[in-house]
């Protein structure tokens, strides 16, 4: 069990394999079932439990409510629509505003999260941006509708070290800013040290420690753990 306080981030951190995207695309019901089967337990986002939520209940939670930074931006961008659009479509799905207001935010968000030239690259397709800036496309398509929760799974792993600090730091202002709670996967302690609260650590699909960020680096329990720092 493991819970995420409002304006708070949690990360899971564990090493490839551990379990870690599995869990999260689990709370966001993106697990193909069957196969895949939920057999107990609750997940529970503002006392509604997900579980039991239908398929429309999920997508309106999913963006609106709860935005997610997917590991890899080639598969979870659409090849065949321009950048601009998909953060736009959000946008107008889940906020009351006409589509040049939209537009106009997606613009912004582009320019926040680092793209030169947002209003050129608006109109073009992710096959024509490098791997750093298609992740940092998705950063800024999940944080576009402010939702309450965003479950980012390695942001920033495809990123350049100057250009992880940008992002990184752009993420936490929108937090300071919005009273956005993240859930926070990732194997790089370095990343973790620098955005997380507090910190679960998994090893083969279970969490074996969990405490405040000091606790964790300075005073770890489990062999494991010691091992990661």
């Amino acid at each position: 069990s493991f819970s995420v306080d409002r304006g708070e981030t949690l990360a899971i951190v564990g090493e490839s394999g551990s379990g870690k995207s599995v869990t999260v695309q689990t709370i966001m019901r993106l697990i193909p079932m069957p196969p895949g089967e939920i057999k107990n337990g609750e997940i529970l986002f503002e006392g509604e439990d997900l579980v039991k939520a239908s398929i429309e209940r999920m997508r309106e939670l999913r963006g609106g409510k709860i935005g997610m930074i997917f590991q890899d931006p080639m598969t979870s961008l659409n090849p065949t629509i321009k950048v601009g659009k998909q953060i736009m479509e959000g946008i107008l799905i889940h906020k009351n505003v006409t589509k040049e207001e939209a537009k106009q935010q997606a613009i912004e968000m582009l320019r926040k999260v680092g793209i030169p030239k947002p209003e050129e690259r608006f109109h073009q397709y992710p096959h024509e941006f490098s791997g750093g800036q298609r992740q940092r496309i998705g950063v800024a398509r999940a944080v576009a509708i402010k939702p309450k929760l965003i479950i980012a799974d390695e942001p920033v792993s495809a990123l350049d070290l100057s250009v992880q600090a940008q992002v990184l730091n752009y993420m936490k202002e929108i937090q300071k800013q919005f009273g956005l709670s993240y859930l926070f996967i990732s194997h790089d302690l370095g990343v973790v040290k620098h955005m997380c609260d507090h910190i679960s650590i998994m090893y083969r699909g279970r969490f074996v420690e969990t405490g405040e960020k000091a606790d964790i680096y300075n005073n770890p329990q489990h062999i494991y753990t010691k091992r990661l720092i």
